[in-house]
């Protein structure tokens, strides 16, 4: 009996091979449940801000604007206007308040936490700094507790501090002029001067 020749089987393209486990689905679901939260999260924050945000400009009188900005985790007041009685310090006679530079009474409050009070004016006069001085020691007397003398900025400074409030007095010569920067800080509830 004859054999017929057999012919060598022609290659089969191998099959892809199967998955049996769905992880790589498993990770795009779980990506995209991950990322859907977080998009929902922020959207929630904005809305909650922007519902929770309350904030107000007010032009005063003489054309300056008094911020209040309110929310539930504090407050912030910036008013523009600063005076003797409010800053607990005396103004230098005919000094004169230098318009739209560093004025403002600004009120910070944290929600059952801290309160800060910060007041500041800058004044100048063309007095000389030296009668100035002379003036703010003789009103300020023994309430002061630090004093500088012409610091590294070229500035006289006196410097009250009680408790959690402190008064700053700077002089310095600018030009014919002599400035002076009062300020006030207060920490807490403290409001007396």
């Amino acid at each position: 009996m004859a054999t017929s020749p057999q012919f060598p089987r022609p290659p089969v393209a191998p099959q892809p091979p199967r998955s049996s486990s769905p992880v790589v689905a498993i990770v795009l679901l779980v990506l995209a449940l991950i990322i859907m939260a977080a998009g929902l999260a922020v959207y929630i924050g904005l809305h909650f801000i922007s519902h929770a945000v309350h904030m107000q400009v007010v032009q005063s009188d003489n054309g300056r604007k008094e911020v209040s900005i309110k929310t539930p985790l504090g407050s912030l007041d910036v008013h523009p206007e600063v005076s003797e009685a409010s800053l607990g310090l005396p103004i230098y006679p005919g000094a004169t308040r230098v318009k739209d530079h560093d004025s403002a009474t600004v009120n910070i409050h944290i929600a059952d936490e801290a309160q800060v009070r910060v007041l500041t004016a800058k004044f100048e006069t063309t007095d000389f700094c030296e009668k100035v001085r002379m003036f703010y020691q003789a009103r300020l007397g023994d309430q002061v507790t630090k004093y500088r003398e012409k610091d590294q900025e070229g500035k006289t400074v006196f410097e009250i501090k009680h408790g959690k409030q402190t008064k700053v007095v700077s002089l310095k010569t600018e030009g014919d002029k002599t400035e002076i920067d009062l300020v006030r800080v207060s920490e807490g509830r403290e409001e007396g001067n």
